[in-house]
């Protein structure tokens, strides 16, 4: 199979797993690579940052170089186990594993012996749940305590750490308290407040940065090449530094609804009923899921350039045109900066509880913008 066959077919966008170069983060890989050669690899390591940057990527590439060595830090043999590839496949300085091995496509096809990955699953009811359960931790703590079936290191990815609930968390403790030998554990988060104090403390934290705008837009022409130069530059510029939210905007007409919103924006301190009214029923439509995600991202997103320009003036945001910063400066002045931050805290509490609790999309996206008046 052609290598680029693994990564893209007919530009499908591929998971973590299945990706196999990664970009901007050469410093974090340079940071894991010297640990395991050091000898005295950190058992537990909390991969942080904005989300859709890499991070999940990053594990995967990272669990899949440290099963090319043992678990005493020496190369694997290429000539053990039934598994075996002709060579090593690695890059110096690099976590690179080649998509022509065997090794790439078991852990891309989630069959690797080695690996196990603690990430939401989808319910009964066909739906993601919302939370990473402690049933799911369990199947994780068995696991650590197996015997590692290709003689090297054994891994486990929490993708989404966050995510665990109290029990699950607790129970996952266990682990990073007393991890079994030869036991690396990644979990990947972009909120790492939210997870309990002692969790954080067992793990070497890896703080990956945001991508530059250079390398937001050539990934949008690697994964999305029909969006224009012009239209990948201002996603990355929205995106700021996320390819993830980057393709997920492009995907769910992000440009066009941006538009909207910023119609609707600048029309504070009134607000056009007709307008939102007319984006909530574009963005509730069956079979909108896209689009109606980036609308509650681009909403996040400009409320949170309010805040700022209420706190400090919009002048030295570059996130924004000229023309947006007009509108960011007006819409600040409408209301003193604790309203504001009260205004935000009342938006990111509504879009988090609006998929838990099944809130008609509709209504959510009318209390959003009704809210700012």
């Amino acid at each position: 199979m052609n290598a680029k066959a693994v990564i893209s077919e007919e530009n499908d966008i591929p998971t973590p797993r299945e990706t196999a170069d990664l970009f901007g983060h050469e410093e974090a890989e340079q940071v894991l690579i010297n640990a395991e050669a050091s000898g005295r690899l950190p058992h537990a390591w909390l991969i942080t940052g904005p989300k859709g940057i890499g991070k999940a990527t990053l594990a995967y590439r990272f669990a899949r170089y440290l099963f090319t060595r043992d678990s005493d830090g020496e190369t694997a043999s290429a000539a053990g186990g039934l598994f075996a590839d002709d060579d090593i496949p690695t890059t110096e300085g690099s976590l690179y594993v080649s998509p022509d091995r065997s090794l790439f496509h078991r852990v891309a096809a989630s069959g690797h012996g080695d690996l196990m990955t603690v990430e939401l699953k989808v319910n009964d009811k066909g739906k993601l749940s919302t939370q990473i359960r402690v049933d799911d931790v369990r199947s994780a703590i068995d696991f650590a305590h197996m015997t590692s079936s290709e003689g090297g290191y054994k891994v486990i990815i929490v993708d989404g750490a966050e995510l665990m609930n109290t029990s699950s968390e607790n129970a996952f403790l266990k682990v990073l308290e007393e991890p079994p030998a030869g036991l690396v554990i990644i979990m990947v988060s972009h909120n790492p407040g939210r997870l309990l104090s002692t969790t954080r403390s067992r793990c070497r934290t890896l703080t990956l940065k945001p991508l530059s705008t250079e390398t937001v837009c050539d990934l949008m022409g690697r994964y999305m090449p029909d969006v224009s130069a012009d239209d990948a530059h201002e996603l990355a510029r929205l995106s700021e530094g996320s390819i993830g939210r980057a393709m997920s905007l492009a995907s769910g007409d992000g440009l066009d609804i941006y538009r909207d919103v910023v119609k609707i924006i600048g029309s504070l301190p009134n607000i056009n009923g007709s307008a939102v009214q007319a984006l909530a029923t574009k963005l509730s439509k069956s079979g909108a899921d896209d689009a109606y995600y980036s609308g509650l991202e681009l909403f996040r997103w400009w409320l949170s350039r309010i805040v700022l320009a209420s706190s400090r003036g919009a002048e030295g945001d570059e996130s924004l045109s000229d023309a947006e910063r007009e509108i960011a400066t007006r819409a600040a002045a409408t209301a003193a900066l604790p309203v504001w931050l009260g205004r935000l805290d009342q938006a990111e509490s509504l879009i988090r509880s609006a998929d838990t609790l099944n809130l008609d999309r509709k209504q959510v996206i009318l209390s959003l913008f009704l809210s700012l008046a």
